[in-house]
């Protein structure tokens, strides 16, 4: 039997198609006498393009994407115009909306098919941006609690709510700045003092009157005080989830005796904002007559040592409940004062504060340790923190 094969290898420039056997005779086909058509098929998968794997036998590549020829199946191709940010892409497709590229000068955005159109992401046609944190509204079935981009306000960039000034100063970094900030307690939006400088910043300064406003006609209401131990004040801060101030650094105290002297800082009581007068609210050595240093060990003392963890561990904060383990530093001054602090001190009894306001800012000119019928200093008003900034960043 005569077997006649012959075959016709098409390497023109139409990469991507089918090239069939030439017949050497007859009808064009040609059989081994079983009915089956004898040949040689090639098929070619446009490199660059598509998933396929598939290889050609012909051992002729298909032309390029860039060579300024459309080849199947390029969607078009403009040579060394082609560019992801453009009309054609690098690799010879329409820049379109959905395809993940942003078209120059026609979309704004483009996340990719499946994301534009949904929270966070691009619009749905590449013109705008889909609803998001950052866009001033409150999209609370997405997880916001609020959308603020002033740090003042106590929103965070996540669209969370901040709970100190070290949240703020955290979250808005360099654009938080010192003054008063909104936080957000269990019970309340009270309106702090956050120090965005000292220690590298973020500590919360509240200031708290106890005490109440009766009539004193025919003047505005007059404040009638409610002298308060440090015992006391702590838990009147706790009100707000937070603890009586202890300076635990020389940068710390300062920040808090600014906070103490600022006439546009008013204090809160536990059940609600306090109204603001001047007298209250600038009176720096009434809100740090007491602080939340205690003696370790009541009757004894480290007297005309300098008040500091250093010099006077006999004195010492205490321990937060949520760590009970962490010991906090704490600095008053490095300077003495002779037979202070004293060992006529009690558990739970602040040294009484003295400070010279003639001078601005106002200047510690002593301490004293005095027990009376178990109690120590007291004062209508002082200051909470939150305590959640430990001390220097070295500390």
């Amino acid at each position: 039997m005569a077997l006649t094969v012959a075959a016709c290898l098409d390497n023109g420039d139409q990469p991507g198609s089918s090239t069939g056997v030439e017949p050497a005779s007859g009808d064009g086909s040609s059989t081994d006498g079983s009915g089956a058509t004898l040949g040689i098929m090639t098929t070619t998968v446009d490199p660059g393009h598509g998933d396929s794997g598939g290889t050609s036998t012909t051992g002729s590549p298909a032309a390029p994407c860039g060579n300024g020829k459309i080849d199947p199946p390029e969607q078009c191709d403009q040579g060394e115009a082609n560019d992801d940010e453009g009309d054609c892409t690098r690799s010879c497709r329409w820049n379109v909306c959905g395809d993940g590229l942003v078209k120059v000068g026609h979309e704004l955005c483009d996340d990719g098919k499946g994301k534009n159109g949904t929270y966070g992401h691009c619009g749905k046609f590449c013109k705008d941006l889909s609803p998001r944190c950052g866009d001033g509204l409150v999209q609370a079935k997405e997880g916001e609690a609020c959308d603020d981009s002033n740090p003042m306000y106590g929103c965070l960039p996540d669209c969370t709510l901040a709970t100190s000034c070290l949240d703020i100063e955290t979250g808005w970094g360099d654009a938080a700045k010192t003054g008063l900030h909104v936080v957000h307690r269990a019970d309340g939006h009270p309106t702090v003092w956050c120090d965005m400088d000292a220690d590298a910043g973020g500590y919360t300064f509240l200031k708290y009157a106890s005490g109440t406003m009766v009539p004193d006609p025919p003047d505005p209401d007059k404040f009638l005080g409610e002298p308060l131990t440090a015992a006391q004040a702590e838990e009147k801060c706790a009100t707000w989830g937070l603890r009586l101030f202890s300076p635990r650094s020389a940068a710390h105290l300062k920040a808090a005796i600014i906070a103490a002297s600022a006439d546009v800082f008013a204090p809160v009581k536990n059940d609600g904002d306090f109204p603001s007068t001047s007298a209250i609210d600038s009176d720096a050595a009434g809100y740090l007559s007491i602080m939340g240093i205690y003696p370790v060990t009541p009757g004894s003392s480290c007297e005309s040592k300098p008040l500091n963890s250093e010099d006077c561990p006999q004195w010492a904060i205490r321990p937060d409940p949520q760590s009970p383990a962490v010991v906090l530093p704490y600095w008053v001054t490095d300077k003495l004062f002779v037979g202070q602090p004293g060992v006529n001190n009690c558990a739970g009894c602040s040294l009484y504060y003295d400070w010279n306001l003639k001078v601005q800012p106002p200047v510690l000119t002593g301490y004293v340790a005095f027990n009376m019928n178990g109690k120590g200093a007291t004062s209508s008003h002082f200051l909470c923190e939150v305590g959640d900034k430990l001390g220097p960043p070295e500390g």
